[in-house]
């Protein structure tokens, strides 16, 4: 939507004048709907049966009950329609307000006709001028959308007023009825979040809303901001969690509707179709044991709409608070359904080592312990033992790729979401490794990077990818996977990569067991602390000194 209004003019409205007409057109209805007693007591029809003055009198009865219950109706739609275009108006002042600050904070300079921004100092530095452009980009969609929520109330009230004026309001049977009838119609339309938006964009639009109008959306459009990287991630949680039961019901009566016609002498087109609807409420069977688990998860993708496997994000943690965040991304053959629960204990493990590590790191008993989170990511449709030919195939780079897109996407959700970056860390495993090397080669926010078992990252160096702390690999012994450099470069071969222990390890006191094979990185058998566990929690706590590098 084009967007013509000027940051002064929506910071020269004034939502305390709105409210003062709201408060004018209360007293007004309260007046109007209290005329009901009078209205009945001169009703004609009992004191006045009959003659032609009474049929005039009654006539003329319902025409004065019809025009004060359409006059009500009238009051009361321009004054919900003037209480919500103040709480809208408010609200992106604020953001208005904020983005201002912001630039300012950050020696950036706004035009307040055009809503641009741009740098007060131009930049000959490459990663600075980049790092300096996201910066900008922030800002600016930061205005753009609370721009365009000011707007959107302008033009609601506007079109409220003209029904008004042009006589298109009708009253119901009672006063009261009119009143419920025009407040109905004073309900704005919410304003959607914008198309082809980046995660900053994403993130303002939910801002220039009011509280009431956030509250709407998650009740009403819940698929709106569930799946929308840069949405606060309580409010993906909860949008997510209540489009669980629908799903569940569209999936059984596609079912029904297969299982009237006989599955005998069916096409295979039918089995297929029989097939993907069983595994998708297996995976929503998966999505609500894990949600059942403690402690708190939160459900941050929940995407039905895949053509093989449904897509599913489960944190383990408050990704909205946590100062420390990783993302762990799965590979060949992991599916919602088969591997979530499993996934979920893994991160479940990971999250309890790295608040270890967290809580030894502290000196002063006074100073609480800094808190993680940890995100089980299968919001790829990872390569599938039947699809082993194609683009779907586990010895191509194509869902690695596309992927590794939505990753990135998803990297960038989480610090766009939050008013300051957690430290992210990305985790990958096998070809979720690969995943998170095409994830990394985009812009994406992620500090640190820890890969094992990966058949390559899809690089042959570090300057490929767009990471600005270190990236370690770990490697199983008997993890053949893990030497087998399929996707660029093998990674112990790649300068800089920072190779971590996997083996048998006492670390203060306590022995660390060794990985092996190519699936056992987060537990050995019933052995749960392993020394490679051990060494991501280190890495996703911010703490160094307690990892254990590779002999």
């Amino acid at each position: 939507m084009t967007v013509f209004l000027s940051i002064d003019t929506v910071l020269g409205w004034s939502p305390d004048s709105l409210d003062l007409v709201a408060d004018a057109l209360l007293a007004c209805r309260s007046t109007l709907v209290g005329l009901q007693d009078e209205l009945d007591d001169a009703n004609p029809t009992v004191a006045w049966p009959s003659g032609t003055a009474a049929d005039y009198a009654r006539t003329e009865h319902v025409r004065l009950g019809n025009d004060l219950g359409d006059l009500v109706a009238e009051v009361s739609m321009v004054l919900r329609a003037v209480d919500l275009a103040s709480a809208s108006v408010r609200s992106a002042q604020l953001a208005l307000d904020g983005a201002l600050a912001n630039a300012t904070s950050k020696g950036l300079v706004v035009d307040r006709v055009k809503g641009t921004v741009a740098d007060s100092v131009p930049l000959t530095d490459e990663v600075a001028s980049y790092d300096r452009m996201l910066v900008i980009e922030e800002c600016a969609a930061q205005i753009t959308q609370a721009l365009r929520a000011a707007d959107h109330a302008d033009g609601e009230l506007a079109e409220a007023l003209l029904l008004v004026h042009g006589g298109a309001v009708e009253g119901g049977a009672t006063l009261e009825g009119s009143s419920t009838i025009g407040t109905e119609l004073g309900d704005k339309d919410l304003l959607a979040p914008p198309t082809d938006a980046t995660e900053a964009d994403n993130r303002s639009w939910w801002d220039g809303l009011s509280a009431e109008e956030q509250e709407a959306v998650v009740t009403e459009h819940p698929e709106w901001v569930g799946n929308t990287d840069g949405i606060p991630a309580g409010i993906r949680d909860r949008a997510n969690r209540a489009q669980i039961d629908g799903h569940r019901a569209e999936l059984e009566a596609k079912i029904a509707e297969l299982e009237n016609t006989s599955s005998w002498g069916q096409s295979v087109a039918w089995h297929e179709h029989m097939d993907l609807y069983k595994e998708k409420l297996e995976a929503l069977d998966a999505i609500e044991t894990t949600l059942a688990n403690p402690p708190a998860r939160q459900l941050l993708v929940l995407d039905m709409t895949g053509s093989e496997q449904v897509r599913a994000a489960v944190a383990v943690g408050d990704v909205d608070t946590a100062d420390h965040v990783a993302v762990f991304t799965p590979g060949f053959t992991s599916t919602v359904q088969d591997g979530l629960v499993g996934y979920d204990q893994d991160m479940h493990r990971l999250h309890a080592r790295t608040s270890t590590v967290l809580e030894q790191a502290v000196q002063d008993e006074d100073t609480p312990a800094e808190t993680v989170a940890t995100v089980t990511w299968l919001g790829y449709e990872a390569p599938q033992w039947d699809t082993m030919v194609g683009q779907g195939s586990v010895f191509v780079s194509h869902s690695a790729e596309v992927g590794g897109a939505d990753l990135a996407g998803f990297y960038r959700g989480i610090d766009a979401s939050r008013d300051s970056d957690p430290h992210l860390t990305a985790l990958g495993h096998s070809y979720g490794s690969t995943a998170t090397g095409h994830a990394l080669q985009e812009p994406n926010g992620v500090d640190d990077v820890v890969i094992f078992g990966s058949p390559g990252m899809g690089v042959d160096s570090l300057s490929d990818l767009d990471v600005s702390g270190h990236v370690y690999r770990i490697e199983a012994h008997d993890d053949i996977v893990a030497d087998s450099g399929s996707f660029g470069a093998d990674p112990s071969s790649i300068d800089g990569v920072i190779g971590l222990d996997s083996g048998e390890v006492l670390v203060g006191g306590e022995l660390l067991v060794r990985s092996d094979g190519h699936s056992e990185y987060f537990s050995e058998g019933t052995r749960d602390t392993t020394t490679s566990l051990h060494n991501m929690a280190a890495v996703v706590a911010g703490r160094p000194e307690s990892r254990v590098t590779a002999p």
